[in-house]
């Protein structure tokens, strides 16, 4: 399936091809293509050689990693906008974990080899994608911070937060995985997340199956961030 123009669009909220021009992204993405991914299709495993990289549409991937008791440790959640696997294909090696499409995705595929060909003739272009991987590496640190430095229920309240470009008012969200990948992306154990659902009800928060309702942003924001 080709590239629309409503993809593009999205395309451009990536770190990795924010800055190049037109003509070079049109260039950068001439052998790739969209697919679309059903709910718990793996893209793929740990130890699997790093030929494509992804960049997610719509939808939303797992990343996680298989523990030695058979149990699995999910690394992150990503969302329309965001790339996938491209550190791999830049340091040339294999996959360091393993990628789930959590729900219907349509992701582009954007084949390694010809990619980090047009890199090497260009070095500007290759120090423009150093700094979008720096950017990304940022991105997630402050994310551990976060999960380190508040408490379950402020940490599920700035998720909820994240799931809307709304600022005021009221919202309904629908909950785009299970709540245990929820919980496994936040830190915390599903039972954990009924508790910190249960204490966002006090923050004008209310749950009905996948649907939740937020009755007063600002109110749940201020929470979100205070000093509990």
């Amino acid at each position: 399936m080709v590239i629309s123009p409503q993809d593009k669009k999205i395309i451009r909220r990536a770190p990795l091809f924010a800055a190049v021009s037109e003509a070079l992204l049109d260039e950068l993405l001439k052998d790739a293509r969209v697919a679309s991914y059903r709910r718990g299709q793996i893209l793929f495993l740990r130890g699997d050689p790093a030929e494509r990289f992804y960049l997610l549409l719509d939808g939303w991937v797992k990343i996680f990693l298989d523990t030695p008791s058979g149990e699995q440790t999910v690394i992150e959640i990503m969302r329309g906008g965001e790339t996938i696997a491209e550190a791999a294909i830049f340091l040339g090696m294999a996959y360091p974990a393993s990628a789930e499409v959590a729900d219907d995705a349509r992701l582009v595929e954007i084949p390694a080899q010809a990619f980090l060909a047009r890199l090497r003739q260009d070095s500007e272009l290759a120090l423009t994608m150093l700094a979008a991987l720096s950017k990304r590496l940022h991105h997630l640190i402050q994310h551990i911070e976060k999960v380190q430095a508040f408490s379950t229920p402020q940490r599920l309240a700035g998720f909820l937060l994240g799931l809307t470009d709304k600022t005021a008012g009221e919202v309904a969200l629908r909950l785009p995985y299970d709540k245990s990948l929820v919980a496994a992306r936040l830190g915390m154990k599903p039972e954990s997340l009924s508790r910190a659902l249960a204490k966002l009800r006090d923050f004008g928060v209310t749950t009905q199956g996948d649907t939740v309702r937020i009755a007063d942003i600002p109110l749940l924001q201020d929470f979100s961030e205070s000093e509990e």
